[in-house]
Protein backbone atom coordinates (compact mmCIF):
# COMPACT_ATOMS: atom_id res chain seq x y z
CA UNK A 1 0.00 0.00 0.00
CA UNK A 2 1.09 3.79 -0.30
CA UNK A 3 2.07 5.54 2.54
CA UNK A 4 -0.08 8.80 3.41
CA UNK A 5 2.13 10.10 5.94
CA UNK A 6 5.04 12.39 5.56
CA UNK A 7 4.56 12.73 2.01
CA UNK A 8 4.12 15.90 -0.52
CA UNK A 9 0.40 16.53 -0.84
CA UNK A 10 -0.98 17.17 -4.13
CA UNK A 11 -3.34 19.25 -5.82
CA UNK A 12 -5.38 18.90 -8.63
CA UNK A 13 -7.09 22.02 -10.49
CA UNK A 14 -9.54 21.28 -13.12
CA UNK A 15 -12.08 23.61 -14.99
CA UNK A 16 -16.04 23.38 -14.49
CA UNK A 17 -15.61 23.59 -18.25
CA UNK A 18 -14.36 20.51 -18.47
CA UNK A 19 -17.11 18.61 -20.12
CA UNK A 20 -17.58 21.43 -22.47
CA UNK A 21 -17.05 19.28 -25.62
CA UNK A 22 -20.16 16.87 -25.33
CA UNK A 23 -23.72 17.50 -24.47
CA UNK A 24 -24.05 13.49 -23.76
CA UNK A 25 -24.28 13.16 -20.11
CA UNK A 26 -22.92 9.20 -20.63
CA UNK A 27 -19.86 10.43 -21.89
CA UNK A 28 -19.38 13.45 -19.19
CA UNK A 29 -20.09 11.14 -16.72
CA UNK A 30 -17.23 8.68 -18.14
CA UNK A 31 -14.50 11.83 -19.11
CA UNK A 32 -14.91 12.61 -15.11
CA UNK A 33 -14.22 9.39 -13.96
CA UNK A 34 -11.25 9.11 -15.57
CA UNK A 35 -10.27 12.06 -14.05
CA UNK A 36 -11.42 10.39 -10.50
CA UNK A 37 -9.29 7.29 -11.91
CA UNK A 38 -5.96 9.55 -12.47
CA UNK A 39 -5.87 11.19 -8.94
CA UNK A 40 -6.36 8.29 -7.18
CA UNK A 41 -3.86 6.52 -8.79
CA UNK A 42 -1.42 9.22 -8.44
CA UNK A 43 -2.61 9.68 -4.76
CA UNK A 44 -3.58 12.98 -5.54
CA UNK A 45 -5.20 14.25 -2.15
CA UNK A 46 -7.50 17.23 -3.47
CA UNK A 47 -9.54 18.64 -6.65
CA UNK A 48 -10.34 22.14 -6.84
CA UNK A 49 -12.72 22.27 -9.83
CA UNK A 50 -12.85 26.06 -10.69
CA UNK A 51 -16.03 27.87 -12.29
CA UNK A 52 -15.02 29.01 -15.76
CA UNK A 53 -17.42 31.64 -17.78
CA UNK A 54 -18.07 29.62 -20.86
CA UNK A 55 -19.33 26.20 -18.91
CA UNK A 56 -20.29 25.79 -15.07
CA UNK A 57 -20.68 21.84 -14.42
CA UNK A 58 -18.88 22.73 -10.87
CA UNK A 59 -21.56 20.80 -9.17
CA UNK A 60 -21.82 18.17 -11.92
CA UNK A 61 -18.19 17.36 -11.77
CA UNK A 62 -17.92 17.57 -7.65
CA UNK A 63 -20.81 15.41 -7.44
CA UNK A 64 -19.24 12.66 -9.68
CA UNK A 65 -16.06 13.08 -8.30
CA UNK A 66 -17.47 12.95 -4.86
CA UNK A 67 -19.41 9.73 -5.69
CA UNK A 68 -16.17 7.72 -7.35
CA UNK A 69 -14.01 8.48 -3.67
CA UNK A 70 -16.90 7.39 -1.63
CA UNK A 71 -16.43 3.70 -0.32
CA UNK A 72 -19.35 1.88 -1.83
CA UNK A 73 -21.12 0.80 1.31
CA UNK A 74 -21.65 4.82 2.24
CA UNK A 75 -23.10 5.68 -1.26
CA UNK A 76 -26.41 4.62 -0.73
CA UNK A 77 -26.88 6.98 2.44
CA UNK A 78 -24.70 9.77 0.86
CA UNK A 79 -25.78 10.55 -2.68
CA UNK A 80 -29.71 10.19 -2.92
CA UNK A 81 -30.93 9.72 -6.38
CA UNK A 82 -30.60 12.64 -8.97
CA UNK A 83 -29.99 13.50 -12.59
CA UNK A 84 -26.08 13.42 -12.08
CA UNK A 85 -25.15 10.29 -11.14
CA UNK A 86 -27.69 8.58 -14.03
CA UNK A 87 -25.11 7.33 -15.24
CA UNK A 88 -22.51 6.85 -12.59
CA UNK A 89 -22.28 3.03 -14.07
CA UNK A 90 -19.85 4.12 -16.38
CA UNK A 91 -16.84 4.99 -13.85
CA UNK A 92 -14.34 2.56 -13.47
CA UNK A 93 -13.64 1.69 -9.95
CA UNK A 94 -11.05 2.80 -7.77
CA UNK A 95 -10.16 0.46 -5.46
CA UNK A 96 -8.33 2.66 -2.78
CA UNK A 97 -7.62 1.37 0.27
CA UNK A 98 -10.80 3.34 2.17
CA UNK A 99 -12.97 1.48 -0.29
CA UNK A 100 -12.23 -2.06 1.52
CA UNK A 101 -13.38 -3.30 4.77
CA UNK A 102 -10.47 -4.67 5.58
CA UNK A 103 -8.41 -2.25 7.13
CA UNK A 104 -7.77 -0.77 10.64
CA UNK A 105 -9.03 2.63 9.35
CA UNK A 106 -12.08 2.84 7.98
CA UNK A 107 -14.91 5.46 6.52
CA UNK A 108 -17.61 5.88 7.69
CA UNK A 109 -21.52 7.47 8.22
CA UNK A 110 -23.02 8.00 12.03
CA UNK A 111 -26.47 6.34 11.79
CA UNK A 112 -27.08 6.69 15.00
CA UNK A 113 -26.29 9.54 18.46
CA UNK A 114 -27.45 8.20 22.02
CA UNK A 115 -28.17 10.02 25.07
CA UNK A 116 -25.11 8.62 26.64
CA UNK A 117 -22.82 9.94 24.44
CA UNK A 118 -21.93 7.28 22.28
CA UNK A 119 -22.94 6.91 18.84
CA UNK A 120 -23.09 4.23 16.17
CA UNK A 121 -21.03 4.06 13.02
CA UNK A 122 -21.39 2.25 9.36
CA UNK A 123 -18.32 1.04 8.71
CA UNK A 124 -18.55 -1.67 6.54
CA UNK A 125 -19.23 -4.25 8.78
CA UNK A 126 -22.38 -6.42 9.60
CA UNK A 127 -22.97 -4.53 12.62
CA UNK A 128 -22.60 -0.77 13.82
CA UNK A 129 -19.18 0.32 15.37
CA UNK A 130 -19.76 1.81 18.68
CA UNK A 131 -18.15 5.21 18.82
CA UNK A 132 -17.60 6.27 22.34
CA UNK A 133 -17.63 9.94 23.94
CA UNK A 134 -17.78 11.75 20.42
CA UNK A 135 -19.58 15.26 19.78
CA UNK A 136 -20.95 14.08 15.82
CA UNK A 137 -23.81 14.25 14.32
CA UNK A 138 -26.27 11.49 12.83
CA UNK A 139 -25.40 11.60 8.91
CA UNK A 140 -21.84 12.78 9.42
CA UNK A 141 -19.39 11.05 7.43
CA UNK A 142 -16.02 10.35 9.51
CA UNK A 143 -12.83 8.71 9.22
CA UNK A 144 -12.15 6.33 12.09
CA UNK A 145 -10.09 3.69 13.64
CA UNK A 146 -11.13 0.24 15.09
CA UNK A 147 -9.65 -0.40 18.11
CA UNK A 148 -11.73 -3.33 19.53
CA UNK A 149 -13.14 -6.42 17.29
CA UNK A 150 -15.08 -7.64 20.20
CA UNK A 151 -17.57 -5.62 20.40
CA UNK A 152 -16.46 -3.56 17.54
CA UNK A 153 -15.37 -0.31 18.29
CA UNK A 154 -13.61 2.91 16.77
CA UNK A 155 -11.90 6.23 17.41
CA UNK A 156 -11.88 9.02 15.52
CA UNK A 157 -8.96 10.20 13.32
CA UNK A 158 -8.05 13.09 10.92
CA UNK A 159 -7.73 11.35 7.43
CA UNK A 160 -3.62 13.14 7.48
CA UNK A 161 -3.34 10.38 10.21
CA UNK A 162 -3.90 7.55 8.21
CA UNK A 163 -0.73 5.76 7.13
CA UNK A 164 -2.38 4.68 3.66
CA UNK A 165 -3.37 7.08 0.56
CA UNK A 166 -6.98 7.81 2.29
CA UNK A 167 -8.85 9.30 -1.54
CA UNK A 168 -8.59 12.75 -2.38
CA UNK A 169 -11.65 15.59 -1.07
CA UNK A 170 -13.07 18.19 -3.91
CA UNK A 171 -13.91 21.73 -3.53
CA UNK A 172 -15.11 24.17 -6.27
CA UNK A 173 -13.74 28.07 -6.52
CA UNK A 174 -15.06 29.94 -7.91
CA UNK A 175 -12.69 31.34 -9.99
CA UNK A 176 -8.52 30.09 -11.39
CA UNK A 177 -7.22 32.95 -9.79
CA UNK A 178 -8.82 32.14 -6.30
CA UNK A 179 -7.87 28.18 -6.87
CA UNK A 180 -4.24 29.63 -7.92
CA UNK A 181 -4.46 31.27 -4.74
CA UNK A 182 -2.34 28.29 -2.40
CA UNK A 183 0.43 27.94 -0.43
CA UNK A 184 3.00 25.39 -1.86
CA UNK A 185 4.54 24.96 -5.72
CA UNK A 186 1.94 26.06 -8.41
CA UNK A 187 2.65 24.05 -11.74
CA UNK A 188 0.84 25.40 -14.80
CA UNK A 189 0.59 23.34 -17.73
CA UNK A 190 0.73 24.75 -21.23
CA UNK A 191 1.60 23.96 -24.45
CA UNK A 192 3.55 27.17 -24.47
CA UNK A 193 5.30 25.71 -21.40
CA UNK A 194 8.63 24.31 -21.39
CA UNK A 195 9.19 20.71 -21.95
CA UNK A 196 8.54 18.43 -18.96
CA UNK A 197 11.59 16.32 -19.24
CA UNK A 198 14.33 15.36 -16.98
CA UNK A 199 15.71 18.61 -16.36
CA UNK A 200 12.89 20.31 -16.18
CA UNK A 201 11.73 17.72 -13.48
CA UNK A 202 15.14 17.89 -11.52
CA UNK A 203 14.29 21.40 -11.11
CA UNK A 204 10.84 20.91 -10.20
CA UNK A 205 12.01 18.49 -7.90
CA UNK A 206 14.25 20.93 -5.86
CA UNK A 207 11.58 23.47 -5.24
CA UNK A 208 9.03 20.90 -3.99
CA UNK A 209 8.45 21.18 -0.31
CA UNK A 210 5.21 20.47 1.67
CA UNK A 211 2.52 20.69 -1.04
CA UNK A 212 2.37 20.83 -5.12
CA UNK A 213 -0.65 22.22 -7.01
CA UNK A 214 -1.21 21.28 -10.85
CA UNK A 215 -3.07 23.09 -12.63
CA UNK A 216 -5.11 22.23 -15.60
CA UNK A 217 -6.96 25.05 -19.08
CA UNK A 218 -9.82 23.50 -20.33
CA UNK A 219 -10.50 22.32 -23.09
CA UNK A 220 -11.53 25.41 -25.44
CA UNK A 221 -8.98 27.75 -23.45
CA UNK A 222 -5.61 27.51 -21.96
CA UNK A 223 -4.81 28.60 -18.76
CA UNK A 224 -2.68 32.04 -20.13
CA UNK A 225 -6.45 32.90 -21.75
CA UNK A 226 -8.68 32.17 -18.60
CA UNK A 227 -6.52 34.29 -16.43
CA UNK A 228 -6.38 36.87 -18.94
CA UNK A 229 -10.56 36.94 -18.89
CA UNK A 230 -9.95 37.01 -15.53
CA UNK A 231 -7.80 40.12 -15.52
CA UNK A 232 -4.19 38.39 -14.32
CA UNK A 233 -0.90 37.16 -16.00
CA UNK A 234 -0.15 32.90 -15.39
CA UNK A 235 3.15 34.30 -14.67
CA UNK A 236 1.92 35.89 -11.38
CA UNK A 237 -0.03 32.83 -10.75
CA UNK A 238 2.61 30.20 -11.10
CA UNK A 239 5.81 29.11 -10.16
CA UNK A 240 6.53 27.44 -13.35
CA UNK A 241 4.90 26.13 -16.78
CA UNK A 242 5.30 22.95 -18.34
CA UNK A 243 4.41 21.45 -21.40
CA UNK A 244 4.41 17.27 -20.40
CA UNK A 245 3.19 16.34 -24.39
CA UNK A 246 5.63 18.48 -26.46
CA UNK A 247 5.01 17.36 -30.13
CA UNK A 248 2.11 15.89 -30.05
CA UNK A 249 0.73 13.75 -32.86
CA UNK A 250 -2.76 15.10 -32.63
CA UNK A 251 -4.38 18.47 -33.29
CA UNK A 252 -5.51 18.69 -29.52
CA UNK A 253 -4.77 16.90 -26.26
CA UNK A 254 -7.58 15.99 -23.68
CA UNK A 255 -7.74 17.39 -20.16
CA UNK A 256 -7.75 14.01 -18.81
CA UNK A 257 -4.53 12.56 -20.96
CA UNK A 258 -3.09 15.22 -20.22
CA UNK A 259 -4.10 14.71 -16.62
CA UNK A 260 -3.01 10.78 -16.82
CA UNK A 261 0.59 11.98 -18.41
CA UNK A 262 1.44 14.91 -16.41
CA UNK A 263 0.67 13.41 -13.19
CA UNK A 264 2.99 10.20 -13.94
CA UNK A 265 5.45 12.34 -14.92
CA UNK A 266 5.41 14.37 -11.97
CA UNK A 267 5.02 10.65 -9.63
CA UNK A 268 8.59 10.24 -10.51
CA UNK A 269 9.91 12.42 -8.07
CA UNK A 270 7.53 13.18 -5.58
CA UNK A 271 7.80 11.55 -2.12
Amino acid sequence: MSVNRGRTLLSLLIPASLTEETADPRIKTYKVGQVARAASIFRVDEIVVYKTPKRDDSRFISTVLRYAETPQYLRKEIFPMQGALRHIGVIPPLRIPSHTSEEEYREGIVTKVGTDGNAWVDVGSDSPAMLPDAKVEKGQRVTVRIYSRRPLTVELVKRSDVPLYWGYEVRIADTLHDALETDGLRIATSRLGHPLACEMLSEIKSKIRDKVSVAFGSPSKGLEQLLHDEGHKLEDHSDCVVNSIPNQGTATVRAEEAIYVTLGLLNLIRQ
